[in-house]
């Protein structure tokens, strides 16, 4: 069950042209990297009618921690970050969340 308190971000994100693989990678390398601030529920999702667009849900432990994780700056991160950034053909697109319910 996720905390209903956790804030969270919903990402859609469209890859150029053959490139859906490596944004999935890319996404999902992103989210192993040691910062105390990330996210601490995430998940990475592949849409079945376009293998061009990865979702991406992810879940902060609190509003302070989802602050700090959006402006501090992590080297490695923001390595990821700017790799990620090149695969895309679009600007993602984000939308602040809380979740209601899990299982």
């Amino acid at each position: 069950m996720i905390d209903t308190t956790k804030p969270g971000v919903l990402l859609q994100m469209r890859a150029q042209p053959g490139g859906g693989d490596a944004l999935a990678k890319v996404l999902t390398d992103v989210h192993h990297v040691d910062d105390p601030d990330g996210p601490v529920d995430w998940i990475v999702l592949r849409d079945d009618d376009d293998p061009e667009v990865i979702w991406v849900t992810e879940f902060y432990r609190d509003q302070d921690s989802f602050d700090r994780h959006y402006a501090e700056t992590n080297e490695e991160v923001e390595q990821r970050h700017e790799d990620l950034i090149a695969l895309l053909a679009e600007p993602p697109t984000r939308v602040l969340v809380r979740p209601v319910a899990s299982s």
